[in-house]
C-alpha cells in the first residue's frame, strides 16, 4: 500500500514538474524577452536528447505491451512514454524553428546498446519489469550526464538549458522511484 501511494505521489509530482516546464514555453514568454540564439552545442544537445528520449519511449512501450506488469512499474513506464514523447515533439519544434536538421541516427552518450534493448524485448513476464527498471535507470543516468555536460559549458539558449535542468531534476526523481521498486539484493549468508 505504501509503495502504491509512493507511485501515485511520484506520478502527481512529476506531472507537476511537467506542467511547470510547459508553462515556460516560448509561446508564453513576453515578446521583449531576450533569447540567446542556440549555439552549435545547444543544437547538438537537442538533437541527441531527441534520439535519447526516443529510446526511452521505445523501452517504455515495450514494457507496457507485456502482460501482467506490476501497476507501479507500468505507471512509471506510462509516464516516461508520455512525458518524453512530449519533450521530443517540443524539441523537434525548436529544431525546426531554428532551421536545424533533425537528429541523425547514431550512437549518443548514455544510449543503451541494441543487445540491452533486445534483452527487454525478449524478457518474459517475470523478468521484464526488473530488466526495464535497471535499463531505464542506466538510461536516465546517461541523460543526466548529457545535461550536466551542456550546463557546465558556456551559457546558451534559455529553452535548451531549461530542458537540460528539467531532465536532471525529473530524471533524478524517476531514478529514485525506480530504485525503490527494485528487489532487494539477496543476502548470501553470514560470516
Amino acid at each position: 500500500m505504501v509503495l502504491r501511494r509512493l507511485a501515485v505521489a511520484l506520478v502527481l509530482a512529476l506531472t507537476g514538474l511537467t506542467v511547470s516546464v510547459v508553462t515556460a514555453t516560448p509561446e508564453n514568454k513576453p515578446a521583449s524577452a531576450s533569447v540567446v540564439a542556440p549555439s552549435g552545442a545547444d543544437v547538438h544537445f537537442a538533437q541527441m536528447m531527441v534520439e535519447h528520449h526516443e529510446q526511452a519511449v521505445r523501452m517504455s512501450r515495450t514494457l507496457i505491451a507485456k502482460p501482467q506488469v506490476p501497476e507501479r512499474i507500468r505507471l512509471i513506464a506510462d509516464f516516461v512514454a508520455h512525458d518524453q514523447q512530449r519533450e521530443i515533439d517540443e524539441t523537434n519544434a525548436w529544431l525546426t524553428a531554428w532551421g536545424a536538421p533533425p537528429p541523425a541516427p547514431g550512437p549518443a552518450h548514455g544510449m543503451l546498446t541494441e543487445a540491452q534493448l533486445t534483452s527487454l524485448d525478449r524478457a518474459g513476464t517475470a523478468d521484464a519489469p526488473v530488466i526495464f527498471l535497471r535499463l531505464m535507470i542506466e538510461h536516465h543516468e546517461g541523460a543526466i550526464t548529457m545535461s550536466r555536460s551542456l550546463l557546465d559549458g558556456p551559457t546558451g539558449n534559455v529553452y535548451i538549458h531549461g530542458l537540460a535542468k528539467h531532465v536532471i531534476n525529473e530524471q533524478t526523481a524517476e531514478i529514485d522511484a525506480m530504485r525503490a521498486l527494485l528487489p532487494a539484493p539477496a543476502v548470501t549468508g553470514r560470516r
